[in-house]
């Protein structure tokens, strides 16, 4: 453990910050110009120094330690404060290997993974994207330690650490077989109350828009079926006598190809708004603003 600061090479902390970036000895050596070699010894000596393991290699590269991702977000913030009083940062590499850890649904990773990787094919060939899970309990800390780059949701965490900016809307729909009787004469909100529903668990207990909006006008569903995410529902309801409620984009890509019928969500609800969500220590980062001019100069 380190009880004075002049006991610490603070050369190595970059190593260590490009490392939990990174997740891989290759890439965080092209990231800082170093030799492999020399990226290693580097992190060998702030074991040292620390006393600590941080890393554990692994199939999929450098995990970081639980002491790691502890020490992560003070070394990231106080790096961040160098560069700014010391120096506009350099751009961002686009011809330079690097990874990207995204948080989204399946939905969001169907409808805007495919534009975003085409796009980054021809701009920035080299780098590499990472789809996380969308799991709510985590997100906050992920964030904060620098393991997720970037969220893709329409929940606001209560943290005034998080950043938020608006990326798309989506209006939801409700979806079912050809010959449903509760498209007949138009979908009412009687027909979708007595109606059936295969429905989409809400994460971490947070209710989602659909569900604030249902409890506000006191409507429920009656939930025959509960799913982790979306994808899934098109091919259940063409099938059964259940409903589904998703994104109008699912249900316009989806709706030809299983012979459904789409009707309007039957009460008043504004579009839900979708936003990227970061970590204020991010704000500044060359390679962090990239990415996200990328994804709003694309108009998902």
């Amino acid at each position: 453990m380190i009880t004075n600061l002049r006991q610490l090479d603070l050369n190595l902390l970059l190593v260590f910050d490009a490392l939990m970036q990174e997740g891989n000895l290759t890439r965080a050596a092209l990231r800082l110009h170093l030799s492999q070699s020399t990226v290693s010894n580097a992190l060998a000596r702030l074991r040292q120094q620390l006393g600590e393991e941080l890393f554990q290699r692994t199939a999929r590269g450098m995990t970081p330690t639980a002491r790691a991702l502890a020490l992560y977000p003070p070394v990231r913030q106080a790096l961040h404060l160098l560069q700014s009083g010391l120096g506009p940062a350099e751009p961002f590499a686009t011809d330079a290997p690097h990874v990207f850890n995204l948080s989204l649904n399946d939905y969001a990773q169907a409808a805007l993974l495919p534009t975003l990787q085409a796009h980054l094919a021809d701009v920035a060939p080299q780098v590499e994207l990472v789809a996380q899970s969308d799991d709510a309990d985590s997100m906050l800390a992920r964030l904060e330690s620098g393991t997720l780059d970037l969220a893709i949701d329409y929940l606001h965490l209560d943290s005034p650490d998080l950043q938020y900016a608006p990326l798309r809307e989506e209006r939801l729909v409700v979806i079912g077989r050809k010959d449903h009787p509760a498209f007949i004469g138009g979908l009412s909100l009687a027909d979708y109350q007595q109606a059936r529903h295969a429905i989409v668990t809400p994460r971490a207990g947070r209710g989602s828009p659909l569900e604030i909006v249902l409890g506000s006008a006191r409507v429920r569903r009656q939930a025959a079926l509960h799913l982790p995410n979306y994808l899934p529902i098109p091919a259940i309801v063409a099938q059964t006598d259940l409903l589904g409620t998703v994104p109008e984009r699912l249900a316009a890509s989806l709706a030809p190809i299983f012979g459904l019928r789409v009707a309007p969500l039957p009460l008043d609800m504004p579009a839900v708004q979708i936003s990227l969500i970061w970590h204020r220590h991010r704000q500044h980062d060359p390679a962090h603003i990239w990415l996200r001019d990328q994804l709003h100069g694309l108009r998902l």
